[in-house]
């Protein structure tokens, strides 16, 4: 199919106008206000391009939608679209960079210090920016001597070649000329003496010009990407009916439903044509329906190219239906399209289980499992006065505050399903305090007759939980005392710090006599628990 006509934008126009400005202002002496005027002339084409950037990427985000709607029909069209970014992008960055290095050759950095959100940070100096705007040797050294304008006009026109390749031949030179970027045209000196492209751009032109030309150019690159994207564009009609593959489409809010509530969906064409006012029909329990059962088929009335289907649940376990769209082809006769699709309805209900026991510890992190008939990342739980993070996969630890030993908690579980949440289930839970770990010496010595060396072998106090809590719950002892008591006299305490036995209670312990009896009391420890102060124990020596 071909294009539309490519006329002169009012920005391509206000762009020409700007040049012509700029070109004059060449032929004057290099004032403070023309060096003022070159900023404000780039800042302008600067924003102008932003928002050629910006309209160009609609137009490339346009070609996504019209992919997924259309599907084969406009791959040739999509992929003509991602070479033409591909070959823009890469223009564009061609002449930032000479311009960066055009900069930097100028000034001897192409960075410049701005405070942006609050931060100094680096960036590519603008016209303004530049120390040395009026200098116009260096410029003309770089892009004249050192053939850079040179080899940016070979660049610019292999990118027009490339990107007009995209475009059928009777097409091109019509596209050719709406893009600019022409430099193969004959231009003329004051002196009316012949120049080519470069000279007449680049030879004795000042720093500030030559950016602000090469911003210029950027300008141009992204117009000439805007005429071949609109081209593209108009290679697809949405208004015709010439699709090589039609099909009907149920688009479900979710394929899980649960018993009280109502399945969603909506019925489109493929392709289809938003003037058109397409009629549905559907048969419950049904794997087809054909032209002959429409009799006995639920008939759906729609607008602007799209039906919203709504099916009461019934029932619980798995519904089905099919149906038939019909639409009006361009000459008025009726086509039939089919769907179908299936659903399952559901109870609400839920299972909440601690991963450990049956109650909730106050002032630990209490590992719960949760699991419902749908996926776990679309799960939620409540636990009022609680703190419950969620670990992923359905798993959440339950911290609960002090306050509530003693009493109970239920925890109440609800689930996303399309764009409304359902109440799962629930389940209480009791709030116990944590018990006391017991203190032993070694592996496990508490109490009993031992040998001095049996002591002196485990010479560390350790908290542990008993066998029937059964988190991994870790204490640490901070300190205790140690009392010998010798032939009924006791002696005088002797503070450990930390779980070991100290230096001076290991020598106590050598010397003690058999009979001799040692205390191991006020023995204080700690963990996420809380602190807590065990009860004593004592052994004696063999």
């Amino acid at each position: 199919m071909g294009a539309t006509n490519c006329p002169e934008t009012p920005r391509q126009k206000m762009i020409q106008m700007m040049y012509l400005v700029y070109t004059a202002m060449l032929a004057l002496n290099v004032s403070a206000n023309i060096l003022d005027a070159f900023v404000v002339v780039d800042d302008t084409l600067v924003t102008s391009t932003n928002i050629a950037a910006n309209q160009n990427a609609n137009d490339y985000q346009w070609f996504v939608g019209q992919k997924t709607i259309l599907g084969a029909k406009v791959d040739e069209a999509y992929g003509k679209a991602q070479i033409l970014k591909k070959e823009s992008n890469a223009m564009v960055k061609y002449i930032e960079k000479m311009r960066n290095d055009l900069i930097f050759t100028v000034d001897g950095d192409s960075l410049v210090e701005k405070e942006v959100e609050g931060k100094k940070v680096k960036t590519i100096k603008s016209v303004g920016d530049i120390v040395k705007k009026d200098n116009f040797d260096i410029p003309t050294d770089y892009m004249i001597n050192k053939g850079n304008a040179k080899k940016l006009k070979e660049e610019i026109k292999k990118y027009k070649a490339n990107v007009l390749k995209l475009a059928k031949k009777e097409d091109q030179k019509r596209l050719e000329e709406a893009m600019g970027l022409n430099v193969d045209a004959t231009y003329l000196s004051n002196d009316k003496e012949k120049q080519d492209w470069e000279t007449h751009n680049f030879d004795h032109i000042i720093a500030a010009a030559s950016a602000t030309l090469l911003n210029k150019m950027i300008g141009e690159v992204k117009n000439a990407e805007s005429v071949m994207l609109n081209y593209l564009k108009a290679s697809i009609s949405a208004d015709d009916f010439k699709f090589d593959n039609v099909s009907g489409r149920s688009i479900p809010k979710s394929q899980m439903v649960f018993s009280g509530d109502s399945y969603e969906a909506d019925i489109i064409v493929a392709a289809y044509d938003s003037k058109s006012t397409p009629e549905v029909y559907y048969k419950m329990g049904a794997d087809t329906l054909t032209e002959e059962g429409l009799a006995g088929a639920t008939k759906l009335e729609g607008e602007n190219g799209l039906v919203k289907l709504k099916i009461g649940t019934g029932g619980t376990g798995e519904q089905k239906y099919a149906g038939l769209i019909k639409i009006m082809d361009p000459n008025g006769q009726p086509k039939y399209y089919g769907f179908r699709d299936k659903y399952t309805v559901l109870t609400p209900s839920a299972t909440i289980a601690a991963d450990k026991m049956n109650v909730l510890y106050a002032g630990i992190a209490n590992p719960v499992s949760v699991s419902g008939p749908v996926s776990p990342d679309k799960l939620s739980v409540s636990f009022p006065g609680c703190n419950a993070s969620s670990q992923g996969g359905g798993k959440f630890n339950v911290s609960v505050p002090a306050s509530l030993i003693g009493k109970t908690v239920t925890a109440t579980v609800a689930a996303k399903v399309g764009e409304s949440t359902k109440t799962m289930g629930s389940t209480t839970f009791r709030v116990k305090r944590v018990p006391d770990p017991r203190a032993v010496l070694g592996a496990n010595i508490r109490g009993g007759k031992r040998a001095k060396a049996e002591i002196l072998a485990n010479p560390v106090i350790r908290a542990t939980m008993g066998d029937d809590f059964v988190y991994d719950l870790k204490w640490s002892v901070n300190s205790y005392r140690v009392i010998l008591v010798v032939k009924g006299m006791e002696e005088p305490a002797i503070v450990c710090q930390g779980g070991a036995l100290s230096e001076k209670a290991k020598a106590a312990i050598q010397k003690a006599s058999a009979n001799t009896v040692i205390y191991f009391s006020d023995i204080k420890v700690s963990s996420e628990a809380g602190s807590r102060t065990l009860d004593e124990f004592s052994v004696r020596v063999r």
